[in-house]
């Protein structure tokens, strides 16, 4: 029984040291008109969609280390993609089309 309890504690350190990989994401879209917007994320699925523009405060989650690409195709004029990972500072990138991106790392905080 004394093994036991002295375990116990142990297992309880170890478990709250170990860095989870799921992060969170956040991301906006501003122009007009529409868009075909592609999502990879680290872990899921590769998603295609076409939004309207302004696409604004979309969240997801990256469940493993690797690169987030938020790209954004409009069908006419320009687009600026907004993606921030966590408490990471924010990319911004405009253009047709316009790319985001942020590699997650073990070093990203979370």
């Amino acid at each position: 029984m004394k093994k036991l309890l002295l375990l116990i504690p142990v297992l309880a350190l170890a478990a709250c040291g170990q860095k989870s990989y799921t992060y969170e994401a956040f991301y906006d879209i501003e122009g007009t008109g529409k868009a075909e917007m592609t999502l990879v994320v680290p872990g899921g699925a590769t998603q295609t969609e076409t939004v309207d523009l302004p696409f604004k405060n979309r969240a997801m989650l990256a469940n493993d280390l690797g690169k987030i690409t938020l790209t954004v195709k409009p069908q006419n004029g320009q687009a600026t993609c907004k993606l921030r990972v966590e408490k990471e500072k924010e990319i911004t990138n405009a253009g047709s089309p316009a790319t985001c991106s942020y590699e997650i790392t073990k070093d990203t905080d979370n």
